[in-house]
């Protein structure tokens, strides 16, 4: 039997064919191969033992009860609070829409007689160009926040995740900064622009800028977005606002349009 078995080894045709075996093997189409045979007796294995022995059945379909109960349970805290998030939402829209004690619509303002102060043009438009620093300032930081370059479902939906819950925090003193700046831009408004032009209230202004959370009305953003946006803009913008950070620059850069529509106004009327 010993002498048979060496035959057969020795013999150029054996090597021959061996050697095809392993060179299919080692090729990628032979892993696949490899691969999907394992697979599949893996899977006979598990479909024989379920059916040949019954505490491997009850082992497997405890296992599975057990996944479909944290699938259920996962699936109702999701149910739940996407319903609060609507709730949320439609609950601020509500009152954004109804409106608040000194959110009246903004008036247009007008030269209080002839401008004598040619000055001031300069000055409004330097606040202009100003603010719309401040906005770039917001946006670069917002990209920041979400600059996402994992094209993976799951490690989007994590870095997603991070930047909602915790992707602002590395940028706080800086959104304290402009928040303070465009705070100052509005009371220096309150003061310069009564003397100058009718319609503005001065007493409004003070008031936004002091008021720590601060978000355009739907009718503003409806306003302002004309020509910038849609409004699932302003639903994501609630949306994000639902976290204590992101209602922070929210309210700055709710600020910083009622800011530059308010010198819109003042430079169009000069």
């Amino acid at each position: 039997m010993g002498d048979t078995v060496l035959a057969v080894l020795r013999d150029p045709l054996f090597a021959v064919a061996l050697s095809l075996v392993l060179a299919i093997l080692a090729s990628r189409v032979g892993g696949c191969v490899v691969k999907l045979l394992l697979g599949v007796g893996a899977v006979a294995a598990f479909i024989w033992l379920l059916v040949r022995f019954e505490p491997f059945e009850n082992v497997v379909v405890a296992i599975i009860g057990v996944l479909g109960t944290l699938l259920v349970i996962l699936l109702i805290c999701i149910a739940v609070v996407a319903l609060a998030a609507i709730f949320a939402v439609h609950a601020m829209h509500r009152t954004a829409a109804s409106g608040t004690p000194g959110r009246r619509p903004l008036a247009f303002p007008r030269p209080a007689g002839p401008v004598t102060d040619r000055s001031i043009l300069g000055r409004l438009e330097a606040r202009h160009s100003r603010v719309a620093e401040l906005e770039t300032h917001l946006v670069t930081i917002i990209e920041a926040v979400f600059d996402i370059e994992d094209d993976r479902l799951t490690r989007m939906i994590g870095n997603i995740t991070r930047a909602f819950f915790s992707g602002l925090s590395p940028y706080r003193a800086d959104l304290t900064r402009l928040h303070t700046e465009i705070n100052a831009q509005l009371l220096d408004l309150a003061g310069e622009l009564p003397p100058h032009f009718t319609g503005v209230d001065s007493l409004r202004l003070r008031t936004i800028a002091a008021t720590r959370s601060y978000l355009l009305t739907k009718s503003e953003w409806d306003e302002w977005s004309e020509s910038h946006g849609t409004g699932f803009a302003y639903l994501f913008l609630r949306l994000l606002c639902l976290h204590r950070d992101w209602r922070h620059i929210g309210t700055i850069i709710s600020k910083c349009q009622h800011t530059t529509a308010l010198l819109d106004e003042c430079l169009a009327s000069l």
